[in-house]
């Protein structure tokens, strides 16, 4: 048996291990930025919501209650969030939240201009708001039509 290397496995895992550590950094960046989105799609659900099932205030105290309330993709909860805007709009008809947001990278810092909408993300919700009266009244309709 030869006791000589050539170096080719040396050249080859140079050119490879690179490739591979990208890979892995990114599945594990985009599971990061998927927990985030998540997270900000479940609390925007959340204060549609909340903010269609208050009665008896008017609109802006509607918005004034559930903004405070709610934690919305709060900093305790993002892991790379960065800028999350939301928007409440509560009408006597619908409450409809919209919420944008992206997730700090390391690119940001490389790139001149800085808007990478890659990792960014917009979430929209819109909840009816009932009469509580109506609500009974479909009920009553739904359960009669139903036989209960």
């Amino acid at each position: 048996m030869k006791d000589t290397l050539h170096g080719y496995m040396t050249l080859e895992a140079a050119l490879l291990m690179p490739a591979v550590w990208f890979t892995v950094f990114f599945l594990i960046f985009a599971g990061f930025f998927q927990y985030d989105r998540c997270i900000v799609e479940q609390d925007g659900r959340l204060l549609a919501i909340r903010a269609a099932e208050m009665r008896g205030k008017d609109e802006a105290a509607v918005i004034r209650t559930v903004m405070e309330k709610g934690e919305l993709a709060g900093k305790k909860k993002l892991l790379f969030g960065e800028g999350v805007h939301k928007d409440l709009y509560v009408t006597r008809d619908k409450a409809k939240i919209t919420i944008n947001g992206r997730v700090n990278t390391l690119l940001k810092g490389l790139l001149k201009e800085g808007n990478l909408n890659a990792f960014s993300y917009a979430i929209e919700y819109e909840a009816k708001r009932y009469d509580p009266v109506q609500f009974i009244r479909t009920c009553r309709r739904v359960g009669k039509y139903g036989g209960i």
